[in-house]
């Protein structure tokens, strides 16, 4: 069990936490554990920012792009992992479906991990991302969303394209400011 020397800096004022979610570092991973509220149960995920690509090879410096994906983990399930460093089936292969609002809440927290893993990663000009892979659902939907909510992380500073095989997105740093 892991122990946190001072508890009150991880909380606002409020009594919650500050952060959106949990992230732990494997290797060249990092993963995000987080919930959002679903419409009828809560959902949990953990989103992984690395240099693991399950779909396509990337020619590229290791330091210059990222890789992001996503799979669903059952909130109960995360809390056993998270608390007591259980263990945990991946189901990075699983499917899921979110509703418009659903998409929204996850998108958000989705674009603080991305946020916080450029800070950990500055150099990162091009992110691949894999998410689609596991959403049910038409991708040109998936692509419009995500252009709306991009700004969110990117400060208009990314731009988005298709990838090189079909649902994949690849997010760009433009070159000017």
């Amino acid at each position: 069990m892991k122990h946190l020397t001072l508890y009150e800096n991880f909380l606002n004022e409020d009594g919650y936490g500050r952060d959106y979610f949990i992230r732990k570092k494997e290797g060249k991973v990092y993963n995000y554990f987080f919930k959002v509220d679903g419409e009828e149960d809560e959902l949990g995920f953990i989103v992984s920012l690395g240099k693991l690509s399950r779909n396509i090879t990337i020619e590229a410096a290791e330091n210059s792009y990222a890789v992001i994906s996503v799979q669903p983990m059952s909130p109960n399930i995360m809390d056993d992992y998270l608390v007591s460093d259980s263990d945990y089936r991946s189901r990075e292969n699983d499917s899921f479906s979110l509703t418009k609002s659903e998409f929204m809440r996850f998108y958000k927290i989705v674009g603080e991990a991305i946020k916080d893993y450029l800070q950990n990663n500055p150099k990162v000009s091009t992110i691949y991302d894999e998410m689609p892979l596991n959403l049910k659902g038409d991708f040109k939907v998936y692509m419009s969303f995500v252009k709306n909510l991009m700004d969110s992380w990117s400060y208009n500073k990314w731009s988005i394209q298709e990838g090189p095989s079909s649902k994949i997105v690849i997010y760009k740093r433009r070159d000017h400011e």
